[in-house]
């Protein structure tokens, strides 16, 4: 890794935050190419999941947030340098928070929201609703010090016009990012884009309606593929990618003091935190250098197509899909998802 950084919070060794404090609107997104009118905007997306399902039964593919001090602040630690690396590219992260992280994070890590979001990223309300719903998923990350956006992640094809019936009733979702198959069994196309789903076929746009639904893309971590969603880009779209990443693949060393056997890797592995965020400091690098790409939040997408958007085209004969899941297509293409 190029840098270390440190931050002691409750005695762990974590990452010193600078905070540059707030971000900017669609000029600020420009970071290289001002020539480029019609950019690929990525956004790195970061999903904790609950840890509890609908039945109050652990799920031992997702740490303890809420209830172990130690695991929490492992994986707050971490993220913290995560942010902090992302941010020193210029990228924007989209923490998206289920239930069980937002309550970790107010029992353990009470500043953990607002020193990510001083590094210029965003906290959003991400939810499958097992048993609490997006509105109190929300409050939660309030309680915690967080700003959530408006964004909504976390929907299931089959469940997107009942949840959009719900928003209705939730003014603080007006974005949803994500829409996907149980499993991520297909993805999108490369790149994505954003429309205003009807109600009647969320792939279709309605220009009156009160959503923006942004496209991920086929949200594989690896420059090559990105390269060739800024040449499949759409000259009258806003063109949106998303890579992926998931706290729990950052493990601490095995034999951690306070940390489960399964949230812990050897020194040597991928699934090592340290070789985790080396492999993202030199992924950005790779990124960095890539002509047509811009860095933005989700929100930032939104004010773009906003502005643009009377000058969009809407028309497509249907959303492709790929015949791989998600976690297939970052395998093949060297990046384990945890």
């Amino acid at each position: 890794m190029k840098k270390k950084y440190l931050w002691v919070v409750g005695g762990i060794i974590g990452v010193i935050i600078i905070g540059l404090g707030g971000w900017g609107g669609y000029l600020l997104v420009k970071r290289n190419n001002q020539n480029d009118n019609n950019p690929l905007y990525l956004t790195i997306i970061v999903h904790t999941e609950e840890d509890e399902d609908e039945n109050h039964q652990p799920k031992y593919w997702v740490p303890d947030y809420n209830g172990n001090e130690t695991v929490l602040l492992h994986f707050t630690s971490v993220m913290r340098e995560f942010a902090t690396i992302a941010a020193d590219h210029g990228a924007k992260i989209n923490f998206g928070t289920d239930w069980t992280f937002a309550e970790g994070v107010a029992n353990y890590d009470p500043t953990f929201f607002t020193d990510i979001e001083a590094l210029g990223h965003e906290v959003d309300t991400h939810a499958h609703e097992s048993h609490i719903l997006y509105n109190s998923v929300r409050q939660r990350i309030v309680q915690a010090g967080g700003t959530p956006t408006k964004v909504a992640s976390g929907m299931l094809e089959a469940a997107i016009y009942h949840k959009i019936d719900y928003f209705d009733n939730q003014p603080y979702f007006r974005i949803l990012w994500g829409v996907s198959l149980p499993g991520h069994t297909a993805g999108e196309a490369i790149p994505g884009w954003v429309w205003r789903p009807s109600r009647t076929d969320w792939t279709v746009h309605e220009p009156t309606g009160d959503y923006i639904y942004i496209g991920p893309g086929d949200q594989v971590n690896n420059a090559t593929y990105i390269q060739q969603a800024i040449e499949c880009r759409h000259e009258k779209r806003i063109n949106t990618y998303a890579v992926f990443a998931s706290p729990r693949g950052f493990k601490a060393a095995i034999n951690t003091p306070g940390m489960p056997e399964n949230w812990t890797a050897k020194l040597n592995s991928f699934d090592y935190w340290e070789n985790r965020l080396a492999f993202w400091d030199e992924f950005l690098t790779e990124l960095d250098k890539l002509s047509g790409l811009e860095y933005a939040s989700l929100t930032e997408i939104v004010e773009i197509f906003e502005q643009e958007e009377e000058n969009l085209s809407f028309n497509w004969e249907a959303i492709p899909r790929s015949d791989a899941s998600l976690t297939q297509r970052n395998k093949d293409a060297g990046y384990p998802i945890a």
